[in-house]
């Protein structure tokens, strides 16, 4: 059993340039550890700045740097997620809209407005709670004008050239 699993895939899902930041700034602050135990007699200098706390400064920010962005960026997520579950509230499925997946391409059909939305990608299937909540079809979207939709696990059917092009729901960007 890998015991640090848990961290490489957190490490994994964290953009690759915020890695890169937080890298640059642990080696820095690394440095400077390693310049102020291996002689600490002797000051250096670049620019006239002592290198030791030029390199922990900005190491730090650097990582503090990558760290906020990434939480700014799931706010910006969540607040995304809270608009599109307001939206689109469960509890409302197959009544004022449904959830169809055509050979792995999930659209989601508002009967409000008759529009069709591409869900994409995965997450936001899973952020939405979407997950195994959609009928499958076995054709390729779009399909032919003349097909009938089924309206979730029910009888009814609604003419897919009802709907019209909407959006892609994404609330990973």
């Amino acid at each position: 059993m890998d015991i640090l699993g848990f961290l490489t895939d957190d490490w994994k899902k964290i953009p690759a340039n915020y890695r890169w930041l937080i890298l640059a700034g642990a080696f820095l602050i690394f440095n400077s550890w390693l310049l102020d135990h291996w002689e600490s007699s002797q000051i250096y200098l670049f620019w006239g700045f002592d290198i030791r706390s030029l390199d922990y400064s900005i190491g730090l920010t650097l990582i503090l740097l990558a760290f906020t962005i990434l939480i700014i960026k799931q706010f910006w997520y969540f607040k995304t997620v809270l608009a599109y579950r307001i939206k689109y509230p469960l509890n409302k499925l197959n009544e004022e809209f449904f959830l169809i997946s055509f050979k792995g391409y999930v659209v989601l059909f508002d009967r409000k407005t008759d529009k069709h939305h591409h869900i994409v990608p995965w997450e936001t299937a899973q952020d939405l709670q979407f997950v195994d909540e959609w009928v499958y079809l076995e054709v390729s979207f779009p399909p032919a004008v003349t097909l009938q939709l089924p309206i979730g696990n029910t009888s009814k059917t609604i003419p897919y050239n009802k709907f019209n092009t909407g959006i892609a729901i994404n609330t990973r960007q």
